[in-house]
């Protein structure tokens, strides 16, 4: 696997027919579906917030997570590495979907999921299989493929370690979406390999007692800062004047 990934950002992969029509890609998508948006807004801004930390410190790899599933991680990976994908059209970016127990980066944006980092993990395929081009964005992804049988053991192997590796080399920005760290192991392993990790919270749903826990669990890991999701408009009153009727 080695050699075939070291090749990985030498080439522009090809575009994913099934995500050409917009329709296709979920709504909550705002940095595609409604750029003008105060979302879509906030997504660049946390883009940006992360350029100035890389000012300070590399940070190529960064990671997203989130204590307990269905608060957001997903939509704010995709949407953040949208967000960087526009800010810097010359720039290298892949979003890699290594949540392989409940995969959602490839039904967010409308594309297939036949073959993926689960796949490449088992030695199945290669990076050419599973690398693809968003529409006709500079944005490569690579979906989560198939659910193996043991999550935990795929991602802690040496082939992922190598995958990470490779990707480092090939790509100038790396964004990974992880599983939620309570309910598995899989985020502590992988978060420690991550430049930076941030933590999704969905706003005015998880206790801070779950966030502490989580916090926690990736205790060693470069936790550069949350993400409240989900928040209102109305919560931030200085953004009305900004929003379109």
């Amino acid at each position: 696997m080695d050699s075939t990934m070291e090749r990985a950002g030498n080439f522009l992969p090809r575009v994913d027919e099934s995500a050409a029509s917009s329709n296709a890609v979920d709504r909550r998508v705002v940095t595609l579906t409604a750029p003008a948006s105060a979302a879509a807004e906030q997504y660049r801004t946390l883009y940006y917030r992360l350029e100035r930390m890389r000012e300070q410190r590399p940070m190529k790899v960064v990671a997203l997570t989130s204590a307990m599933p269905g608060e957001g991680k997903t939509v704010t990976s995709v949407n953040l590495a949208l967000a960087a994908a526009r800010a810097n059209p010359e720039r290298r970016i892949l979003l890699v979907d290594a949540d392989l127990r409940r995969g959602q980066v490839a039904p967010t944006l409308g594309m297939r999921n036949k073959q993926g980092l689960s796949e490449l993990l088992a030695g199945e395929c290669d990076v050419r299989d599973v690398v693809r081009r968003f529409n006709s964005t500079r944005l490569a992804v690579i979906p989560a493929g198939a659910t193996p049988e043991e999550s935990t053991q795929v991602l802690a192997s040496a082939r992922m370690k190598q995958f990470l590796k490779a990707v480092r080399e090939g790509f100038d920005e790396v964004y990974v979406d992880l599983p939620p760290t309570l309910p598995f192991a899989d985020a502590a392993i992988l978060g420690h390999q991550m430049d930076g990790v941030l933590m999704v919270i969905r706003a005015n749903v998880t206790p801070s007692k779950v966030v502490n826990q989580a916090v926690e669990q990736l205790a060693g890991a470069a936790l550069v800062g949350c993400v409240l999701n989900g928040a209102e408009v109305n919560a931030t009153p200085y953004l009305k004047n900004y929003v379109k009727k």
